[in-house]
């Protein structure tokens, strides 16, 4: 099987290291592997996940989550996202044949990007999450987007272009600013300084009409004055 959405994070990851907006889904979206091995029709295996394991079936009902059997064409990744895969097998004790069993999770730099192209609230909501949590880093999901480019889905019916476009600005928006570059300032104040050669106690003797304070020598300033002038001789 191949599992796709918001809970294929777990291929990749332990539920407790994992933020709660990421765990808290009660749906596996899953397909099985044979609609891309081989290319087969699908849709009665779709069919039977829903009767057997899917909403409101007595899977569901006994263990709290159900699967949704989800054809291909509803979902959108990044363009290579097959080679990504990563498998995750069931362990656990005793004799039940499910343990063993493995899975094919998405990626999840993945599974941010097809978050982020649907672009809906809780989708935003998982993928800030992760981000938050620094379970993600935004500039490898973009260098995903940019780099791979979109596998779109033959049912996909927005712009495509626009979704985009979207998703880049979201995590734009998620990133750390970038240091500020005072060098400028730097070179600037450096180019006054040698332009106007005047010590500190100087210009602290200057008046407000510009003029040096020809009463006041280099020894005259002291606490007195600076207190008088609102400033230490320190600023």
């Amino acid at each position: 099987m191949v599992i796709f959405g918001s809970q294929s994070v777990l291929g990749s990851y332990d539920e407790a290291s994992l933020p709660e907006e990421a765990i808290r889904s009660m749906e596996v979206d899953m397909t099985p592997a044979s609609a891309f091995t081989t290319g087969a029709d699908v849709t009665e295996k779709v069919s039977t996940l829903n009767v057997w394991v899917g909403e409101d079936s007595p899977f569901h009902l006994r263990h709290g989550v159900y699967v949704e059997g989800i054809h291909r064409d509803t979902v959108v990744l990044p363009l290579g996202w097959e080679n990504r895969l990563v498998a995750f097998t069931a362990s656990g004790t005793g004799d039940d044949q499910n343990y063993g069993r493995t899975g094919l999770c998405l990626h999840p730099i993945d599974l941010c990007v097809s978050k982020l192209i649907a672009g809906r609230e809780k989708d935003h909501e998982f993928v800030g999450a992760l981000i938050r949590d620094n379970i993600i880093d935004p500039a490898e999901v973009l260098d995903r987007i940019d780099k791979a480019g979109i596998d779109w889905s033959s049912g996909y019916p927005d712009n495509r272009d626009l979704a985009v476009s979207r998703a880049r600005s979201w995590l734009q928006s998620k990133q750390a600013p970038a240091a500020e570059d005072y060098s400028d300032i730097a070179r600037a104040l450096s180019t006054v300084s040698r332009s106007h050669p005047r010590t500190i106690r100087e210009h602290l003797r200057t008046n407000t009409s510009g003029a040096q304070d020809k009463s006041e020598t280099a020894h005259d300033v002291g606490p007195d004055l600076s207190t008088e002038r609102g400033y230490d001789l320190t600023d």
